[in-house]
């Protein structure tokens, strides 16, 4: 009993180890310190005056998406503050999406005061990208990611319902349509309709997720006078990492590090191992599409086959999957988004089906080498995290 206690809370502190790894990875990438800076490295005038405070009030439900977690079928509020700024042309990605707010929310619900959810809370940086023209109402699109934590989880003994979360760190997730409007000078109304997610990519199972569709209103409001250069925005210069408008096609490869927890099924904590190569075709400023290939060894795919036939295997050239996908990644200054959709070519346990999506944030320290968080999934049901490293090879081709 006490090897197993023991067990289970360095199973705990290594999930919560990676998820506060994760949290700050985000935090880099969304809230990157150059985009305050002018191009000769000095503090730009327009930054003291583009600062803002918000509170929102919101009102939704949680999605029972199993059967299991009817008994979570209510409605309930939610409250956020967040402290943000509007860029102004500091960077080059700025001017190319259009000047977007980015900012740092907290966020909170008693989640209908459910006896075997608790309360949740997450911190995350977002960005906040401009749909329609300048004007007094405009519509944007708000995207963010970053740490959540629920006081209740699952329990074997003491909270067994609870089938929604198996660990009381996880990963938020937050995304938005909004509508902001001018009220006067430095005031603003906000209108949204958000969607919000909390999962642990089977770091600590049961791991079903918690999806949260709200709406909100609230207002904004800009801590000082509106600086008359920001009616001017800048159009920076370009940095080594971003794209010049020539022809480039990149090979990257990477290889990631994960593990999944099968506690509420089986018992244990198995590593997860990833490689993968990616051709991709600079289309844009943007994008980047192509193709890549995937090597993957999974230890829980091990464990359930050798589990079923009652043998130990020889090899663990049956656990192997190969696979094959299309690839299209988002440049965003150093951070990149990246969505794989594939197919396996072999491995013999594929139980969870024969496609799979990858969605990865990378943040590149220089034109080559990057940082990554990759989630796996089959079928939109989230399957493990890695973390890693990769390198990405410029080729002109002209």
């Amino acid at each position: 009993m006490n090897s197993l206690t023991k067990n289970d809370k360095t199973h705990r502190g290594m999930a919560g180890n990676i998820m506060q790894m994760a949290f700050l990875i985000c935090m880099l990438l969304l809230l990157h310190p150059s985009d305050a800076l002018s191009q000769s490295g000095r503090r730009h005038v327009n930054t003291g005056s583009n600062i803002m405070v918000e509170a929102k009030a919101g009102y939704g439900f949680l999605i029972p998406h199993r059967l299991e977690m009817e008994i979570f079928n209510s409605h309930f509020s939610s409250f956020e503050i967040s402290i943000s700024k509007q860029t102004f042309g500091g960077s080059r990605w700025e001017y190319m999406y259009a000047y977007p707010i980015i900012g740092l929310a907290y966020w909170y619900s008693n989640l209908g005061t459910s006896p075997y959810l608790g309360d949740a809370h997450a911190i995350y940086p977002y960005i906040n990208f401009p749909i329609t023209p300048p004007k007094s109402v405009r519509l944007y699109f708000r995207a963010g990611i970053g740490l959540g934590y629920l006081t209740k989880r699952f329990d074997r003994l003491d909270n067994y319902k609870n089938t929604a979360i198996g660990s009381h760190l996880n990963a938020a997730v937050s995304a938005s349509l909004e509508l902001r409007a001018r009220i006067v000078n430095r005031l603003y109304f906000t209108g949204s309709i958000a969607l919000t997610h909390f999962s642990n990519g089977s770091m600590k199972t049961p791991n079903y997720g918690i999806n949260i569709p709200s709406i909100y209103a609230g207002v904004a409001y800009k801590l000082s006078k509106e600086n008359a250069y920001t009616r001017s925005k800048l159009l920076p210069e370009l940095y080594p990492y971003e794209f010049d408008g020539k022809k480039w096609f990149q090979v990257q490869f990477g290889a990631g590090l994960g593990y999944k927890n099968t506690d509420a099924e089986a018992g244990g904590s198995y590593m997860v191992y990833a490689m993968y190569a990616n051709i991709l075709k600079q289309v844009s400023f943007k994008s980047r599409l192509g193709f890549g290939l995937d090597v993957s060894y999974d230890g829980t795919d091990r464990m359930i086959l050798e589990t079923s036939s009652g043998e130990k295997l020889d090899s663990f050239i049956p656990i192997v999957k190969t696979g094959g996908n299309l690839a299209w990644e988002l440049m965003i200054s150093r951070v990149s988004f990246v969505l794989n959709i594939g197919g396996y070519f072999s491995g013999q346990y594929k139980t969870e089906g024969g496609i799979y999506e990858k969605f990865a944030i990378r943040y590149y320290f220089n034109q080559s080498i990057y940082t990554s968080i990759t989630l796996k999934a089959h079928y939109a049901r989230a399957d493990y995290i890695t973390f890693g490293l990769g390198y990405n090879l410029n080729i002109k081709y002209y």
